[in-house]
């Protein structure tokens, strides 16, 4: 299946069958913005979970209500794991240190590398 664009990310598989959800620059993710994305993430991979790479290294911003959304038993179901790619090393480091007591649905990192984070998701897959 090729990239799907939507208003807010680019969305697609890779050969390695890990979803690339790449947010676009200067949006604001609203509701509508996640459900659409939500769906075109369903149509990707179906009925199974699949591993995320979620690429905000660009400039843009959740609403509430999306963000309650994404929050959501539907949306976490389809998850396994999910490394989350964001630009500052300060605050990989912050924010991995305050996933350890935030309980989380689904294993979650931050990385600042791209190769990193491919790493460490092909290793997840390969452990569960």
């Amino acid at each position: 299946m090729p990239k799907v664009k939507t208003r807010t990310a680019e969305i697609y598989l890779d050969k390695d069958l890990i979803l690339h959800i790449v947010m676009l620059n200067d949006v604001v993710i609203d509701y509508e913005d996640a459900i659409d994305n939500f769906l075109v993430v369903k149509r990707f991979v179906k009925e199974r979970k699949c591993v995320k790479l979620i690429d905000i290294r660009c400039k843009c911003q959740f609403e509430p209500k999306a963000k309650q959304f994404l929050d959501t038993k539907d949306v976490q179901g389809k998850t396994l794991c999910r490394a989350i790619l964001i630009n500052s090393s300060v605050k990989k480091i912050t924010l991995n240190y305050f996933l350890k007591f935030n309980t989380q649905k689904v294993p979650t990192k931050f990385f600042t590398e791209y190769n990193v984070a491919i790493i460490w998701l092909k290793s997840f897959m390969l452990t569960t």
